[in-house]
């Protein structure tokens, strides 16, 4: 079983960087690596693993109070014998730590893209962030862990408008990914917009390509340092990862020691559905970690028996380790981390969801109306997702009305053909 588990001082610094003036229990993040919290997690839960904070995309100066935090506590955890996998944030960094360097990934006008406030992508494709990120993976592979995990494996934004024969801008369009793909494909890289069936499949493959290669040099540092390698897969089937995020499953899977998937399978009334999962789980070679959210992160208090009970009875029918969430919970507007001495030993709940095949949606033509609106709302498509992080006004309101989790909720899982789209 495993613990999903941001804690110390740079998931602190972190949230004061993502948010404006939050509330935080700081103590509850201060204490989630200590030994009575790890002893809990072990008795209570059966925790075998645990994803611990290592790098969060700050400077390296900034961060090594918070490596020392956790190198300090390393001991406790082999002491209650939980394997430990040092988290390392992927394709993005604080923006204002890297002020002035060029390793950001940009959309056809050169804007920046957001991930979050205070954080921009960087690409696979650039040098110096590639070599960040394997800079990372490798200072990590020299602690006392078990293993590194790479979250955030995003190439690039994600597309607002898909069809069969044009997908809106997404992904990168800098100067690395342009030069990289005119000496591939023996073009010029569409900066915006992909039309056409060549396009779109040259373009899906390139991102894969890009993706594969800097997780295969992640993985080759990992497991010559004895280290075990995982990345975040979020959910490769209900979200088209080769247009969403940019990898693709059969490529990246012989690299990872384990598959982790993080979803919206939880529902809103306490039960969960993972059953779309079964196919990937009954094949995956390697172990599967499912971490399974309803609303997801600053958007829910922490699960109850309710819900920890309808994880237990879903991970027992499908084969799967569960992977509880353990911080980042907001309970009456204050950041918190989950307090492992308050919870109690889960009891499996018959699970609800049976195992079925994943259905993917056949793709459609685009429109003239629809090509016409994308090209021009694209144009501002960097401008306005760095509003929906940056304006108060315009954040407030996306929070409010919890577009955010129901846009995740929704199944993007689509029939890509031979030729890629």
């Amino acid at each position: 079983m495993g613990l999903y588990a941001w804690g110390g001082p740079g998931t602190i610094r972190l949230l004061r960087a993502k948010y404006r003036a939050p509330r935080i229990d700081e103590d509850s993040f201060l204490r989630l690596y200590e030994p009575s919290s790890l002893a809990a997690a072990r008795e209570r839960l059966g925790v075998t693993d645990m994803w611990v904070t290592y790098s969060w995309g700050f400077s390296d100066a900034t961060e090594e109070p918070d490596r020392r935090f956790l190198r300090d506590r390393l001991p406790g955890f082999r002491d209650q014998g939980v394997r430990t996998h040092a988290y390392v944030q992927g394709l993005n960094v604080v923006t204002d730590e890297f002020a002035g360097r060029d390793i950001f990934c940009r959309d056809g006008d050169g804007r920046l893209l957001p991930y979050s406030r205070g954080r921009s992508l960087t690409c696979p494709n650039n040098p110096e962030a590639r070599r960040i990120v394997l800079d990372r993976v490798r200072a990590a592979s020299r602690e006392d862990v078990d293993g590194v995990f790479v979250d955030n494996i995003v190439f690039g934004i994600p597309p607002l408008l898909v069809r069969r024969d044009f997908i809106s801008f997404f992904g990168c369009s800098c100067r690395f990914c342009r030069a990289e793909f005119q000496a591939r494909y023996g073009y010029p890289l569409p900066a915006a917009a992909k039309a056409g069936p060549q396009a779109i499949a040259d373009y899906l493959d390139f991102r894969r390509r890009s993706v594969a290669s800097l997780l295969a040099e992640a993985s080759a540092i990992c497991r010559s340092s004895g280290k075990s390698f995982g990345v975040n897969l979020y959910d490769p089937l209900r979200h088209t990862p080769e247009i969403f995020f940019g990898y693709g499953l059969e490529d990246i899977a012989p690299l990872l020691d384990y598959l982790l998937i993080e979803n919206h399978a939880l529902s809103t009334h306490g039960g969960i559905s993972n059953g779309h999962l079964a196919p990937l789980i009954a094949a995956a070679e390697a172990p599967v970690f499912v971490v399974s959210y309803r609303f997801g992160i600053g958007f829910e208090p922490a699960y109850g028996a309710q819900e920890l009970g309808a994880i237990w009875g879903d991970a027992a029918t499908l084969g799967y380790s569960p992977c509880l969430k353990a911080s980042e919970f907001t309970t009456g507007g204050v950041w918190h981390a989950l307090d492992l001495a308050a919870v109690r030993t889960p009891v499996a709940a018959p699970s609800r969801g049976a195992a079925r095949a994943v259905a993917a949606r056949r793709l459609r033509s685009s429109s003239l109306g629809e090509r016409v609106v994308a090209r021009a709302v694209e144009k501002r498509y960097a401008r306005m997702a760095t509003a929906a992080f940056e304006n108060d006004a315009v954040a407030y309101v996306l929070a409010k009305s919890g577009f955010a989790p129901r846009s995740l909720r929704h199944d993007r899982y689509f029939l890509l053909g031979h030729s890629g789209a």
